[in-house]
């Protein structure tokens, strides 16, 4: 009883987004006079539709990208804390307004439209027997129809291979947020498994032609923004690369000569002498080197001491 109150309105939502769609098809098919390309324009404009929602997840999915060797030294750090690293991690999201799971916007706002689009194409089911697009419909599509659909109701072959082909490439411009190359193997094998398991999906349920020309329109839509968006600066910086000071501990330059320092015995500088205390580890783990902090003067035996001690 409780599914079936929350099914009914889904179900009414998906009922009038597909008579909505329904009627925007026609409207379409009004400037275009060909079903085909009516389905590319209407991709566009769902696609136009969602992108803000689309933008704000490419973003987050970028920043979670540059978040990522940042992750890897927290990963380090607290290998043998699991409940410690988790607290880090979302301390890291909180200071820089990261959202870890803003990435799954846009897919889920584009699966009504999916399915609304499909409830229009039934609608339009007798329309759509007899149109046709580019070679869908033509003579030759008829001496192979196993192959090539003879109407845009029908399942056509080289349409399912360039949106599986779509698919594919999709998958592989989305970023892998971890570092650990078992998961990015993972993102390898989602590659190519999902594209095949599509195109088998819709060979087997004859997905019509012209619900594939949708989606593939939009998949080719979404990778343009996709490959724009990715290409964008973050504005979350590259950590500087670790030095053998930094991994001691110390600042990654001397605080009296300013130069990159080296530390030899005694917690002295190489370059000029000066004694150097070590830095508190960093909470967020954001930089190996931390902050700068001078000895103080009067305090460089205590300080160096105490250096001593904690290395």
């Amino acid at each position: 009883m409780i599914a079936a109150a929350f099914a009914n309105p889904f179900s009414q939502l998906i009922n009038s987004l597909g008579t909505l769609v329904a009627t925007g098809i026609d409207w379409l098919y009004g400037l275009t006079h060909n079903y085909g390309w009516s389905m590319l324009l209407l991709a566009l404009g769902v696609s136009l539709l969602v992108l803000p929602l689309s933008i704000q997840s490419l973003k987050s999915m970028r920043e979670m990208q540059a978040l990522a060797p940042y992750i890897k030294r927290l990963q380090v750090k607290y290998k043998n804390e699991r409940q410690k690293l988790g607290e880090e991690q979302m301390k890291l999201y909180r200071e820089h307004g990261v959202n870890p799971l803003g990435g799954c916007l846009p897919m889920i706002a584009q699966y009504p439209f999916l399915i609304a689009v499909y409830h229009a194409i039934q609608i339009h089911n007798d329309a759509f027997k007899n149109a046709h697009w580019l070679w869908i419909g033509s003579s030759l599509s008829h001496s192979v129809p196993n192959v090539l659909a003879t109407s845009l109701s029908e399942s056509d072959h080289v349409l399912l291979v360039a949106y599986a082909l779509s698919m594919y490439l999709s998958i592989k411009l989305t970023p892998t947020m971890s570092t650990e190359p078992q998961q990015q193997q993972m993102m390898k094998m989602q590659a190519f498994m999902m594209p095949v398991m599509l195109y088998v999906l819709g060979s087997l349920y004859h997905w019509s032609s012209a619900f594939i020309l949708y989606w593939f329109g939009f998949n080719v839509l979404s990778m343009l923004e996709r490959w724009y968006i990715m290409r964008m600066p973050s504005r979350i910086p590259k950590p500087l690369e670790d030095t053998p000071a930094t991994l001691a501990g110390y600042p990654r330059d001397c605080p009296e000569c300013h130069k990159p320092l080296t530390i030899v015995k005694g917690s002295k500088c190489e370059e000029c002498g000066a004694k150097v205390r070590k830095l508190a580890p960093s909470d967020n783990g954001l930089a190996a080197g931390g902050g700068i902090v001078p000895a103080t003067p009067g305090g460089g035996k205590s300080q160096a001491k105490g250096a001593r001690k904690s290395s």
